[in-house]
């Protein structure tokens, strides 16, 4: 029952990973590492309830109205999204560079939003990311609030070259400013932490020659207008 579900999970993050392009069961098939006719049974209970919509036999499937319908109900998560969405979409205009806010779950970064002013940008290909916290600026930060036991032992088991001391910097400062041992890029971030939402994280690399000084404080600027979003809604309630 728990692969069969994790399999449901697998296909239904696949299909809606691929911005709109109609998924045949059979390339869905090969990615999940399931038989076809198992496959298409899960896709068809996924259209049962609405997840999934078949555009036709040999076109496949494409998102379903469920998609979008589970991020019209309120809840933290959501809130945290939309104060960020402008001010990321006006710091990556900026800085022409590709900017995130992520929360972390279960040792997994979740991006809630994202905007590139970069052309012929194509999104990331999953939901989760995990093994490269230590070359991204949000897996630095996001560790950083966490509770240092729990962060510590999310280092140890992905083997991430991260201390406690490292982390008690960073939590100070409240921002990260490094080269990414992954692609050597300059990668920049601060923390958001507001009362009654969970800890959040801009983040985003920078181009050779531009100004690190200036961009890391566009960077705060940009997680103060996050902060300020989230109180002035928060006083609407």
């Amino acid at each position: 029952m728990t692969k069969s579900l994790h399999k449901t999970f697998d296909i239904l993050e696949y299909v809606v990973l691929q911005c709109g392009r109609s998924i045949t069961p059979g390339e869905v098939a090969a990615y999940a590492k399931l038989n076809a006719a198992t496959c298409t049974r899960i896709m068809g209970e996924l259209v049962g309830r609405g997840y999934l919509d078949k555009v036709s036999r040999k076109a496949g499937y494409v998102p379903g109205p469920m998609v979008v319908s589970l991020g019209t109900r309120d809840n933290s998560f959501r809130r945290l999204a939309a104060a960020a969405n402008e001010p990321v979409r006006a710091l990556a205009e900026r800085i022409r560079m590709t900017v995130n806010l992520a929360v972390m779950h279960r040792g997994e970064r979740i991006m809630l939003c994202f905007h590139s002013a970069r052309a012929n940008w194509t999104p990331w290909k999953r939901f989760t990311f995990g093994d490269d916290h230590a070359s991204a600026a949000t897996g630095w930060l996001l560790l950083a609030a966490m509770d240092g036991e729990e962060a510590m032992r999310i280092i140890r088991e992905k083997h991430l070259p991260i201390t406690r001391r490292d982390l008690a910097l960073v939590s100070r400062r409240g921002f990260v400013d490094f080269v990414s041992s992954e692609d050597s890029i300059r990668v920049m971030g601060h923390l958001i932490r507001v009362d009654g939402y969970p800890p959040a994280a801009i983040g985003f690399g920078i181009r050779k020659g531009d100004d690190p000084a200036e961009i890391l404080k566009l960077s705060e600027e940009t997680a103060q207008r996050i902060r300020s979003n989230l109180t002035r809604e928060e006083r609407t309630y």
